[in-house]
């Protein structure tokens, strides 16, 4: 208040020219915060990533919740009005996000629209798993050009992050370089994050991204030494960690974990779906914990999106742990960007095979 009534008695000469320089500062702010480049994606998990590689220039949002199963998002207006003022789009371009059409459509953003200057395609550049021989839909919810959970693989995260880093680069030539950096340091720190210090500085970042993608790091690695020792020693980071579920078996609730299961060489080898999208009836669960007992399963696996009900029943008759995980960014309180997120699937999966529990019960993450 004394602060108030020291500028409503300077002189009037002063009065006006502390105005104008009010008004010129909230102009200013006006501005900057239109010149932000306006990103609108599908899943929270592409939000997230984009935030890395936009950082401060961008406002980014997502449609879809993290606990939300992606497959089945209501397409609302409000969702369309985002999109329409959009200056870069981005979806996973495959059939995951079938409520994408009616979106666009409505919005009428030609920035955006397939083909458009600020739409990109995620999986662009991945290696697509389960792509189908045969499409009928007597196989459930079947994905006609292949697994579409890309995400679940850090690998594919730097993927996307290129995809979204072209695009933006090209809507807004000027920031390049900012981008640029950023993507080569959310790049770096992802690889560390994967692989651990060690390793990335015997070999550098780029040749474990082409040995990873290639999936020949392991048979390269173990074929190497460095001091007596095979390279594989010196793997830390998320593979490291992946150690207790390396090459061992789980029961997944739905097929969102190819990737994860070939990056982390840990095999989902039964589904408490029958088929994708189809419920599983009481004949198919009774299968499923015959399964389970005699192949000794320890785990059984699930987005938190999923019935945990059903997940925590089987896991119960078992002695298997249920292990119910966020699938994207924002799923759960505290997986707030990718990193946590990954961080989230691996200590939990190391958790349930070496046989802790968290919580009540037999359930390791469940979000009440």
């Amino acid at each position: 208040m004394k602060d108030i009534m020291k500028i409503l008695n300077l002189p009037p000469e002063l009065k006006l020219a502390l105005c104008g320089a009010l008004i010129a500062s909230g102009l200013t702010d006006v501005a900057a915060a239109q010149d932000r480049i306006r990103i609108v994606t599908t899943l929270p998990t592409y939000a997230a990533i984009a935030r890395e590689i936009a950082g401060e220039l961008a406002d980014v949002r997502a449609i879809a919740r993290g606990d939300e199963d992606p497959h089945f998002v209501n397409p609302r207006p409000s969702f369309s009005a985002m999109i329409q003022r959009a200056d870069l789009f981005v979806s996973t371009g495959l059939d995951l996000e079938l409520w994408v059409p009616a979106l666009l459509d409505r919005a009428n953003n030609r920035r955006v629209v397939e083909g458009g200057p600020g739409h990109v395609v995620a999986y662009s550049g991945v290696d697509l798993l389960e792509v189908p021989e045969n499409v009928s839909r007597t196989g459930g919810d079947v994905h006609v050009f292949g697994n579409p959970h890309i995400h679940t693989d850090p690998i594919n995260g730097i993927l996307i992050a290129r995809n979204i880093l072209t695009t933006l680069k090209r809507i807004d030539p000027q920031n390049a370089p900012t981008y640029d950096s950023n993507t080569d340091v959310f790049e770096d720190r992802l690889i560390r994050r994967l692989f651990g210090d060690e390793i990335v500085e015997l070999l550098g970042a780029e040749t474990l991204f082409d040995l990873a993608r290639s999936g020949q790091f392991w048979e390269f690695a173990g074929g190497q030494e460095f001091q007596g020792k095979p390279l594989t020693e010196y793997v830390g980071g998320w593979l490291g960690e992946a150690a207790p579920f390396r090459n061992r078996r789980m029961v997944c609730y739905h097929k969102n974990w190819a990737y994860f299961s070939v990056r982390f060489q840990i095999a989902c080898a039964m589904y408490v779906e029958p088929k994708p999208g189809i419920p599983a009836s009481p004949r198919h669960v009774r299968d499923v914990i015959d399964f389970i007992r005699s192949d000794d399963i320890p785990v059984l696996f699930a987005a938190n999106y999923f019935s945990s009900t059903q997940v925590e029943r089987v896991a119960s008759r078992t002695g298997a742990v249920a292990v119910i995980v966020p699938e994207h960014v924002a799923g759960e309180d505290g997986v707030d960007d990718y990193f946590t997120l990954v961080d989230t699937w691996v200590s939990r999966l190391s958790a349930g095979f070496e046989g802790r529990v968290s919580g009540a019960g037999r359930d390791i993450g469940r979000n009440d």
